[in-house]
């Protein structure tokens, strides 16, 4: 990865951490959250829309044709993106910003199979490297959660001693947000090669994401008013929502105009820098009381970021 992709990331990383944890403020206080997502997609897209059209217009050569038109990559992440996008607040609703944020890195390790076949895109050496650690990291920080009272199951007494080691995982699946964010991850390693594919056919890389927030903020708005879920929305919560459209709309920008300085394995796998970012401002901001044991985790999962971009 180039150096501007690099930078692009990180600084994106900074803006994605502080979107969780506002995100997370507004769901403490109650905040349904899929107005929540709503406001942030409607938002977010419209910014991204008049950016795109003041600034980098799409040129698209084709649309429709098979397979090279736009709009079959457009409506492939774009179907994702409800799950994604919408699973991303759902997660925060059921677990702390810190515990949420880094089960989402574990999407570089699910992303390598479908870059290889959507874009016959390999990493180096040093993508193997940082992906290992990736994968450590990602076990340290579920070794942190709390394992009091856990019992081997049946199917894990054939591991005799050695079953303790998987008491983390068991745990932690148990937790209702720690399973969306692991449904999210899967769906974006999946996704995020259609979002280079948009990118590259529209010759922009803004348009595309403003279209998919555009279309899954329509998504939500029809849910939210059918379920009646704005007469919960209080004035407090109003106040804290104008902020996070600019947030995101700085985040998707940074993430996606680095996708033309790298692979989308590599973006895709830098993002998860945001870990530590969140687990700072979770302690920070949140007082969440857990971050510490889930530092050593964060520390290596950003190091294995940083490998991904070497070249």
């Amino acid at each position: 990865m180039e150096w501007q992709g690099f930078a692009l990331v990180i600084g994106a990383c900074f803006a994605s951490a502080f979107y969780q944890v506002t995100n997370k403020k507004l769901l403490v206080k109650a905040a349904p959250a899929d107005c929540v997502s709503t406001v942030n997609f409607l938002g977010g897209g419209a910014l991204l829309l008049a950016v795109s059209l003041l600034w980098n217009p799409p040129q698209v050569a084709d649309w429709v044709s098979w397979p090279g038109g736009l709009a079959w990559p457009l409506v492939a992440t774009a179907l994702l993106n409800i799950i994604i996008l919408f699973g991303n607040v759902r997660a925060l609703k059921y677990g702390d910003a810190s515990l949420i944020q880094p089960i989402g890195a574990t999407q570089p390790l699910l992303v390598l199979v479908p870059s290889m076949l959507i874009l016959g895109e390999t990493p180096n050496r040093w993508g193997y490297t940082g992906l290992a650690l990736l994968a450590l990291g990602t076990y340290f920080i579920n070794f942190g959660e709390e394992v009091k009272g856990w019992e081997c199951p049946a199917w894990l007494r054939w591991m005799g001693r050695r079953a303790r080691y998987m008491a983390p995982w068991q745990m932690l699946l148990k937790n209702r947000g720690v399973k969306i964010a692991l449904v999210v991850a899967a769906c974006g390693a999946v996704s995020v090669n259609f979002d280079k594919l948009t990118t590259a056919r529209a010759d922009s890389f803004i348009f595309p994401p403003a279209l998919i927030l555009l279309f899954c903020g329509v998504v939500g708005l029809v849910k939210t008013v059918a379920t009646n879920e704005w007469l919960k929305v209080t004035r407090e919560h109003r106040a804290n929502l104008i902020s996070n459209p600019f947030i995101y709309a700085v985040t998707l920008i940074g993430f996606w105009l680095a996708f033309k300085y790298g692979n989308a394995a590599y973006v895709g796998a830098l993002k998860r820098f945001n870990v530590p970012v969140t687990l700072f401002l979770a302690w920070l901001i949140l007082r969440e009381q857990n971050v510490k044991k889930r530092w050593p985790g964060a520390a290596l999962m950003a190091i294995g970021a940083a490998l991904l971009s070497i070249k």
